[in-house]
This record gives C-alpha cells, structure tokens and sequence, in this order.
C-alpha cells in the first residue's frame, strides 16, 4: 500500500515526520509459539532385549533447525539492508542538491555552508529513523532462540512498510524526497531569495542566517 502526502509548503517538516511515526505504530502482530524440543529415543530390539538410548535423531533435528534459523535471520538482514542503502543514498542525493545552492547563493561562503549544513541536518533527521527502524527489526529477530517462517514473514512485511513511507512506491514519493523538496526551498529562502539586510561583516551573515532558519523551522 502505497501512503499518500499532502502537498505542504514550509515550515512543515515536524507535522509530516510526526504524521508519518504513527504508520510505525501499525505493525502485524503475530504470536511466536516456541516449541520445546524433547530428545528422540531410538529403541533397538535385538531377540529378547530391548535397548532405549538417545539417538542422533534429535541432534540432527537441532541442527536443522540452526541451519533455518540462519537461513531465516540472512534474509531478513539481507531485505533490511538493501533499504537501508536505498534511505542513504535518497540522503546523498539531497545533499548534493544542497550543495548544488551554492553557486546560486548571495550570502558569505560561511553563511552559505553554514544554512547548507543545517538543511543536511533536517534531511538527515528525517532519514536516520528509518535507518534505526530497520536495524532495531534485525536485531529483533536475531536475538531470537526460535525463528519461523512466520516470524521471518511479520519482519519483512515491516521492513517493507518502512521502505514505502520512506522512499516511496508506485510513482508516489516518499517522505526523504518529500522533506528534501521543503528543506531546499527553505535554503533557498535564506541564501538566494530573501532580502537581506544590512550586514558589515561575516559574524552579521552567520548570526542572520541562524535567526532566519529558526524562524522557517520554528
């Protein structure tokens, strides 16, 4: 399913991000049933005497069960880290276009990096959620004794879910590009369109640039 945004001018990054947390708390909640595992016996009947001693059987079924544990928690890790390179590189690809403003900038170069590094900030305090939402669902299932199918299935499901909010699907963007859009005109705001006032030096550029993003954000 694909989420919906609004289209918005700013500031609205807080509202969207707080909007957007909630699809977190929606998840699939499924019930993990452990199952005990008793040792097989083996029972050997040789003429009158009857022999009961544990058999490998047992041992082999735990390996098993291993062996898909691993298999299970490897493809969780594998589909969360794929979207966790997706996320970053949506990051990069916001913060080259930042970087992109520079040239288009009226201000100081310090006041020009300095409004260039907070958009980065927001950019990337809309990104690193996801980024810890993944990675907290993969450390889910790794600190589990048993892992099923189904287990593995409810992780995935959920990993997909953040993938979507985040990046998008179907044509629909997702909440980085949505948040970069909004910081960039922001930054432009500051750098390239505003009037700004009379300054004397460097200092009144930063100090100006500081009080005018605060008050986009605030």
């Amino acid at each position: 399913m694909a989420f919906q945004f609004m289209e918005v001018v700013p500031p609205m990054i807080t509202p969207i991000l707080t909007f957007l947390s909630t699809r977190f708390v929606t998840v699939f909640v499924t019930t993990i049933v452990v199952v005990v595992a008793v040792p097989s016996l083996i029972i050997a009947i040789h003429g009158n005497t009857i022999t009961i001693s544990s058999g490998p059987v047992a041992s082999a079924v735990r390996n098993h069960g291993d062996d898909e544990r691993s298999r299970l928690i490897v493809k969780v890790k594998t589909a969360g880290d794929a979207v966790i390179v997706k996320v970053n590189n949506e990051e990069a690809n916001c913060d080259a276009q930042l970087a992109a403003l520079v040239s288009q900038s009226k201000l100081s170069a310090a006041a020009t990096q300095a409004a260039i590094d907070k958009g980065k900030g927001e950019v990337h305090a809309a990104s690193a959620p996801f980024v810890k939402e993944i990675e907290d669902d993969e450390a889910e299932i790794e600190n589990l004794k048993v892992v099923t199918v189904q287990t593995e299935q409810t992780i995935l499901v959920r990993i997909n879910q953040v993938q979507v909010i985040a990046l998008g699907e179907n044509g629909t963007e997702g909440a980085i590009v949505t948040v970069c859009q909004i910081v960039i005109v922001e930054i432009q705001q500051i750098i390239v369109t505003v009037v700004q006032p009379p300054v004397s030096n460097e200092g009144d550029d930063l100090k100006f640039v500081r009080k005018l993003f605060d008050n986009l954000t605030a």
